[in-house]
């Protein structure tokens, strides 16, 4: 089954490595360009994607809305489906930062119904990755788009009324895009390469895993934070984020976790992908010391718009060894769906 199939590309790999039948489950009009496909393929007369023959059944619904038996009328050719039950289900549910869009959540769905016991779920996992973000220019650019209202006489209109709001608008939105990774805390670059690489302490990882993960844990969760990447005095802007995946199985996980065939990564340090990633400031610098740690909680909780919610509370101890008395703290807030993009070229 392909939980959001869009065009059918993911249905049509499926077949093409082996799939008895695909269900593709898609509720925009764009199915039907793929009802065209298979329409083609199963006229007898046509050599046009023979190999699609009774193999693909297009589902015209939300994964919501589907049942059995819709499943089994849609079912092509001999082929029969045993209780509604399918062995694999596959789905590019991701948004930017994995979650946004909560299309996840139809993956989830998805599994709860119709997949068999023992199923595999492609993606199985996926890893919100945080790591420090020092990048001055991006923060004196959000910080101006708030500043800009602050002006009392703007062709004779007084703005500083919303200037509060500007402000806290500019900096609750999430900044989208890819950018250097040199700009993460803690990163090292090879004098003579230039490749930079990131040591464990430079990324906090949160995995979410598609297999188990009830949907209430999937609503709402905290990601504890937990950064120890300061090596000289730093000002620590924000936070750069970004999501990696992994298609391997629980049995598989053993044998081949580090094999990169399994895996895809949305980091700065790896060539671009549709994803991006994201940059979430704070409103106000922190500046960190050598040696000093980053410790807190970062709240998911979704909202109406088909989104996130996320409110940090972070804070530098004292030292690392007495966590419990707080140096530093900040706060902040980031609406996912309220995503904006640096007025310069990203990447840099």
């Amino acid at each position: 089954m392909d939980v959001g199939a869009g065009n059918g590309i993911l249905s049509l790999f499926a077949i093409q490595a082996g799939a008895e039948v695909v269900y593709a489950v898609e509720a925009s009009s764009v199915v039907s360009a793929l009802r065209r496909l298979v329409e083609a393929a199963s006229r007898e007369d046509s050599p046009s994607n023979a190999w699609l023959r009774d193999r693909l059944a297009v589902v015209h619904a939300r994964i919501e809305k589907v049942d059995t038996d819709m499943l089994k009328r849609c079912t092509p050719g001999p082929i029969t489906i045993e209780d509604g039950k399918v062995d694999t289900i596959i789905s590019e549910c991701l948004g930017v930062l994995l979650v946004h869009e909560r299309m996840c959540e139809s993956f989830i769905e998805a599994r709860d119904r119709f997949l068999k016991p023992g199923g595999a779920m492609f993606p199985r996992t996926g890893t919100l990755c945080f790591s420090l973000l020092n990048d001055a220019r991006l923060y004196q650019e959000v910080r101006a788009r708030g500043e800009w209202w602050n002006t009392n006489s703007f062709y004779g209109v007084d703005l500083t009324p919303f200037a509060d709001a500007a402000r806290t608008e500019a900096f609750s939105s999430p900044v989208v895009g890819c950018f250097s990774p040199t700009h993460i805390v803690g990163s090292q670059t090879d004098p003579i390469t230039a490749c930079s690489t990131c040591p464990d302490g430079a990324v906090n990882r949160y995995m979410i895993d598609f297999s188990t993960i009830s949907m209430d844990n999937l609503r709402t969760f905290d990601v504890p934070i937990a950064l120890d990447c300061v090596h000289e005095p730093v000002v620590v802007h924000g936070l750069g984020a970004w999501f990696d995946l992994s298609f391997l199985q629980p049995e598989e996980v053993e044998d081949d976790i580090d094999n990169p065939q399994f895996a895809m990564t949305t980091s700065p340090f790896a060539p671009a992908t549709h994803w991006a990633q994201i940059r979430l400031l704070f409103p106000e610098p922190l500046a960190m010391n050598t040696g000093q740690c980053l410790l807190g909680t970062l709240h998911f909780q979704v909202n109406e718009r088909r989104s996130y919610d996320i409110q940090a509370d972070l804070y530098v101890p004292l030292s690392n060894e007495t966590s419990n008395v707080t140096l530093f703290r900040r706060k902040a807030f980031w609406k996912l769906d309220n995503q904006t993009y640096s007025w310069e070229t990203t990447g840099i």
